[in-house]
Protein backbone atom coordinates (compact mmCIF):
# COMPACT_ATOMS: atom_id res chain seq x y z
CA UNK A 1 0.00 0.00 0.00
CA UNK A 2 2.49 2.60 0.92
CA UNK A 3 4.27 1.93 -2.47
CA UNK A 4 1.15 2.48 -4.25
CA UNK A 5 0.63 5.82 -2.30
CA UNK A 6 4.24 6.64 -3.14
CA UNK A 7 3.91 6.25 -6.75
CA UNK A 8 0.47 7.96 -6.92
CA UNK A 9 2.45 11.31 -5.46
CA UNK A 10 5.28 11.00 -7.54
CA UNK A 11 3.05 10.81 -10.71
CA UNK A 12 1.10 13.68 -9.17
CA UNK A 13 3.59 16.22 -8.26
CA UNK A 14 4.68 15.09 -11.93
CA UNK A 15 1.97 16.14 -13.27
CA UNK A 16 1.61 19.46 -11.81
CA UNK A 17 5.31 20.01 -13.18
CA UNK A 18 3.70 19.57 -16.52
CA UNK A 19 1.11 22.00 -15.92
CA UNK A 20 3.11 24.33 -14.49
CA UNK A 21 5.95 24.05 -17.81
CA UNK A 22 2.76 25.07 -19.84
CA UNK A 23 1.84 28.14 -17.57
CA UNK A 24 -0.74 26.76 -15.14
CA UNK A 25 -0.17 26.78 -11.71
CA UNK A 26 -2.86 23.57 -10.43
CA UNK A 27 -2.73 24.33 -7.05
CA UNK A 28 -2.95 27.49 -6.85
CA UNK A 29 -5.84 27.44 -9.02
CA UNK A 30 -8.16 25.54 -6.50
CA UNK A 31 -6.57 27.58 -3.85
CA UNK A 32 -7.47 30.70 -5.81
CA UNK A 33 -10.93 30.27 -6.27
CA UNK A 34 -12.22 28.88 -3.08
CA UNK A 35 -10.62 31.86 -1.55
CA UNK A 36 -12.58 34.53 -4.16
CA UNK A 37 -16.17 32.26 -3.45
CA UNK A 38 -15.75 33.57 0.26
CA UNK A 39 -17.53 33.87 2.51
CA UNK A 40 -18.46 30.09 3.34
CA UNK A 41 -19.73 28.32 5.94
CA UNK A 42 -19.32 24.76 7.27
CA UNK A 43 -19.57 21.85 7.18
CA UNK A 44 -18.68 21.67 3.24
CA UNK A 45 -19.31 19.28 0.71
CA UNK A 46 -17.16 18.16 -2.33
CA UNK A 47 -18.54 16.59 -4.71
CA UNK A 48 -16.21 15.12 -7.20
CA UNK A 49 -13.41 13.82 -4.91
CA UNK A 50 -10.46 13.52 -7.52
CA UNK A 51 -6.55 14.15 -5.79
CA UNK A 52 -9.04 15.75 -2.84
CA UNK A 53 -7.55 19.27 -4.25
CA UNK A 54 -10.74 21.04 -3.55
CA UNK A 55 -11.66 19.48 0.21
CA UNK A 56 -8.04 20.48 1.06
CA UNK A 57 -8.62 24.11 0.04
CA UNK A 58 -11.89 24.02 2.13
CA UNK A 59 -10.55 22.54 5.01
CA UNK A 60 -8.02 25.07 5.08
CA UNK A 61 -10.59 27.86 5.51
CA UNK A 62 -10.93 26.42 9.03
CA UNK A 63 -14.35 23.66 7.87
CA UNK A 64 -15.32 20.58 8.58
CA UNK A 65 -15.75 18.74 4.36
CA UNK A 66 -17.57 15.53 3.44
CA UNK A 67 -15.75 15.10 0.21
CA UNK A 68 -17.58 12.32 -2.12
CA UNK A 69 -16.67 10.21 -5.17
CA UNK A 70 -18.52 7.48 -6.83
CA UNK A 71 -15.52 5.77 -7.04
CA UNK A 72 -12.65 5.05 -4.50
CA UNK A 73 -9.54 4.76 -7.02
CA UNK A 74 -7.80 8.16 -5.36
CA UNK A 75 -9.19 8.22 -2.12
CA UNK A 76 -5.50 7.07 -0.84
CA UNK A 77 -3.62 9.60 -2.68
CA UNK A 78 -6.23 12.04 -1.24
CA UNK A 79 -6.19 10.89 1.74
CA UNK A 80 -2.51 10.92 1.51
CA UNK A 81 -2.57 15.02 0.60
CA UNK A 82 -4.43 15.73 3.00
CA UNK A 83 -2.05 14.87 5.77
CA UNK A 84 1.05 16.13 4.40
CA UNK A 85 -1.26 19.33 4.33
CA UNK A 86 -2.44 19.27 7.88
CA UNK A 87 -6.01 18.70 6.98
CA UNK A 88 -6.90 15.19 7.80
CA UNK A 89 -8.84 15.78 10.87
CA UNK A 90 -11.21 17.94 9.20
CA UNK A 91 -12.06 15.54 6.02
CA UNK A 92 -13.68 12.74 5.65
CA UNK A 93 -13.54 11.06 2.49
CA UNK A 94 -17.14 8.87 1.52
CA UNK A 95 -17.62 7.13 -1.67
CA UNK A 96 -21.50 8.39 -2.51
CA UNK A 97 -23.16 8.46 -6.23
CA UNK A 98 -23.57 12.50 -6.06
CA UNK A 99 -27.00 12.31 -7.79
CA UNK A 100 -28.20 10.73 -4.70
CA UNK A 101 -26.58 12.15 -1.69
CA UNK A 102 -27.01 10.27 1.70
CA UNK A 103 -27.36 13.68 3.35
CA UNK A 104 -30.68 14.83 4.71
CA UNK A 105 -32.09 18.42 3.38
CA UNK A 106 -30.07 21.29 4.62
CA UNK A 107 -27.06 19.57 6.08
CA UNK A 108 -24.22 21.84 4.96
CA UNK A 109 -23.42 25.35 4.94
CA UNK A 110 -22.00 24.95 1.24
CA UNK A 111 -21.47 22.79 -1.42
CA UNK A 112 -18.75 23.07 -3.95
CA UNK A 113 -17.35 21.07 -7.25
CA UNK A 114 -14.45 21.69 -9.33
CA UNK A 115 -13.49 20.03 -12.76
CA UNK A 116 -16.15 17.62 -12.57
CA UNK A 117 -19.04 19.26 -14.48
CA UNK A 118 -17.62 18.23 -18.24
CA UNK A 119 -17.66 14.51 -16.64
CA UNK A 120 -21.50 14.69 -16.57
CA UNK A 121 -23.62 14.38 -19.43
CA UNK A 122 -26.91 15.09 -16.92
CA UNK A 123 -26.27 17.50 -14.77
CA UNK A 124 -29.66 17.83 -13.48
CA UNK A 125 -29.41 15.14 -10.41
CA UNK A 126 -26.40 16.18 -9.35
CA UNK A 127 -26.80 20.10 -9.37
CA UNK A 128 -30.77 19.39 -7.63
CA UNK A 129 -29.11 17.12 -4.59
CA UNK A 130 -26.27 19.97 -4.24
CA UNK A 131 -28.95 22.52 -3.97
CA UNK A 132 -30.98 20.10 -1.26
CA UNK A 133 -28.44 19.23 1.00
CA UNK A 134 -27.34 22.83 1.58
CA UNK A 135 -28.80 24.72 4.10
CA UNK A 136 -30.88 28.31 2.72
CA UNK A 137 -28.66 31.36 2.53
CA UNK A 138 -26.02 28.68 1.83
CA UNK A 139 -23.65 29.11 -1.14
CA UNK A 140 -22.79 27.15 -3.85
CA UNK A 141 -19.22 26.85 -6.11
CA UNK A 142 -19.25 25.67 -9.35
CA UNK A 143 -15.82 25.47 -11.33
CA UNK A 144 -14.59 24.29 -14.89
CA UNK A 145 -11.90 24.85 -17.22
CA UNK A 146 -12.16 27.53 -19.82
CA UNK A 147 -11.48 26.86 -23.23
CA UNK A 148 -7.65 27.81 -22.82
CA UNK A 149 -7.65 25.08 -20.08
CA UNK A 150 -9.24 22.42 -21.53
CA UNK A 151 -6.71 22.82 -24.51
CA UNK A 152 -4.24 22.72 -22.03
CA UNK A 153 -5.16 19.60 -20.70
CA UNK A 154 -6.40 18.09 -23.91
CA UNK A 155 -2.62 18.78 -25.24
CA UNK A 156 -0.99 16.75 -22.34
CA UNK A 157 -3.48 13.63 -22.66
CA UNK A 158 -2.69 13.39 -26.72
CA UNK A 159 1.21 13.23 -25.02
CA UNK A 160 0.25 10.19 -23.51
CA UNK A 161 -1.78 8.50 -26.04
CA UNK A 162 -5.45 9.58 -24.61
CA UNK A 163 -8.33 11.65 -25.04
CA UNK A 164 -9.32 14.08 -22.60
CA UNK A 165 -13.09 13.30 -22.96
CA UNK A 166 -15.60 16.16 -22.70
CA UNK A 167 -19.47 16.26 -22.61
CA UNK A 168 -21.41 19.30 -23.04
CA UNK A 169 -22.25 20.37 -19.27
CA UNK A 170 -20.26 23.93 -18.93
CA UNK A 171 -20.60 26.36 -16.07
CA UNK A 172 -23.06 28.59 -17.61
CA UNK A 173 -25.30 25.97 -18.42
CA UNK A 174 -25.28 24.84 -14.72
CA UNK A 175 -25.81 28.64 -13.60
CA UNK A 176 -28.90 29.28 -15.92
CA UNK A 177 -30.33 25.50 -14.24
CA UNK A 178 -29.66 26.98 -11.22
CA UNK A 179 -31.01 30.08 -11.44
CA UNK A 180 -33.96 28.59 -13.03
CA UNK A 181 -34.33 26.55 -10.09
CA UNK A 182 -34.53 29.87 -8.04
CA UNK A 183 -30.76 30.37 -6.78
CA UNK A 184 -29.35 34.22 -6.78
CA UNK A 185 -26.14 34.12 -8.98
CA UNK A 186 -23.76 36.19 -6.80
CA UNK A 187 -20.70 36.30 -8.41
CA UNK A 188 -19.02 35.08 -12.15
CA UNK A 189 -15.35 35.05 -12.54
CA UNK A 190 -12.71 33.69 -14.82
CA UNK A 191 -8.92 32.70 -13.45
CA UNK A 192 -6.13 30.64 -13.60
CA UNK A 193 -7.56 28.57 -16.53
CA UNK A 194 -11.35 28.59 -14.97
CA UNK A 195 -14.37 29.61 -15.38
CA UNK A 196 -16.46 29.99 -11.91
CA UNK A 197 -20.08 30.81 -10.55
CA UNK A 198 -21.05 31.60 -6.84
CA UNK A 199 -24.64 31.01 -6.33
CA UNK A 200 -26.70 31.36 -3.14
CA UNK A 201 -29.60 29.06 -2.29
CA UNK A 202 -32.20 32.02 -1.17
CA UNK A 203 -33.88 31.69 2.34
CA UNK A 204 -37.91 31.88 1.71
CA UNK A 205 -38.38 35.13 3.70
CA UNK A 206 -35.64 36.90 0.72
CA UNK A 207 -37.93 35.08 -2.00
CA UNK A 208 -41.11 36.72 -0.23
CA UNK A 209 -39.39 39.68 -0.26
CA UNK A 210 -38.11 39.88 -3.99
CA UNK A 211 -41.59 39.10 -4.57
CA UNK A 212 -42.80 42.04 -2.25
CA UNK A 213 -40.51 44.61 -3.81
CA UNK A 214 -41.99 44.13 -7.64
Amino acid sequence: MKDTASERLRAFRARNRQYQELGYDREAAFRSLVREARPLEGPALDVGTGKGLLARELARLGMDVVSVDISSAERELACLLAHESGVAGRVVFAQADAARLPYPDGHFGCAAMMDVLHHLEEPGPVLSEMVRVVRPGGRLLLADFDEAGFELVARISRQEGREHLRSATTVTLAREILTRAGLRCLMKTNGHHHEMVVLQKVRSEDRHGEGDQT
